[in-house]
């Protein structure tokens, strides 16, 4: 593990936010997602985004070859 001064802090900060709401993760995030929502920002969900299918060569589907019947 990395153990740089920064990623300790950031590891102690995120216990001390967890440790306010008694260790309840979901209990957590559903209060991050109303603070969210009330902060007034555009809230952009990529789950709804009409994404395009791959194109590029290295992600798309390699073709296979079909064997014909014997």
């Amino acid at each position: 593990m990395n153990n740089q001064p920064l990623v300790t802090e950031i590891r102690k900060k995120r216990a001390e936010i967890l440790d306010s709401y008694q260790g309840d993760y979901h209990a957590m995030m559903n209060a991050m997602k109303q603070n969210q929502w009330k902060s007034g920002h555009e809230v952009v969900n990529l789950a709804l985004k009409n994404r395009q299918p791959p194109t590029s060569a290295k992600t798309a589907r390699p073709k296979t070859a079909r064997l014909s019947p014997k």
